[in-house]
């Protein structure tokens, strides 16, 4: 019966373990979630602004010549590189933070399953 004792107390540590890392897993998701939301709002608030990368417009009226060319090659290049930050990069933080939250989700599931495997044993081993 020591022996089952002894079993027993590694398997309720395991179960203490797992549960404390469940809790710590728990709090990385809410943190990713909380910051999928934030990033994921504003990212539409920042394509909202990038009407502003061509404001205000040039017309021969208003700047005119090779100095204005330049301005707007140069606005051209900003109004790209908005356009890849907010379509491709954001969208590469949202996608690594999805696949954390993945991670952590399975992790957390295949803890919940150690722990009820363990708690199955317990039970087996005082039957």
């Amino acid at each position: 019966m020591t022996d089952n004792s002894f079993r027993i107390n590694l398997l309720n540590n395991n179960i203490d373990t797992l549960s404390s890392q469940i809790s710590i897993n728990n709090e990385k998701l809410e943190q990713l979630r909380v910051a999928f939301t934030k990033i994921a709002s504003g990212q539409e608030e920042f394509m909202s602004n990038k009407r502003y990368t061509k404001m205000p417009e040039l017309t021969s009226t208003t700047w005119a010549g090779r100095h204005a060319d330049t301005f707007q090659d140069i606005r051209q290049e900003i109004n790209n590189a908005y356009s890849r930050i907010g379509e491709n990069d954001i969208e590469a933080v949202l996608s690594s933070i999805e696949e954390k939250i993945d991670y952590y989700t399975g992790l957390n599931r295949s803890f919940f399953n150690e722990i009820s495997n363990n708690r199955q044993r317990i039970s087996e081993l005082k039957d």
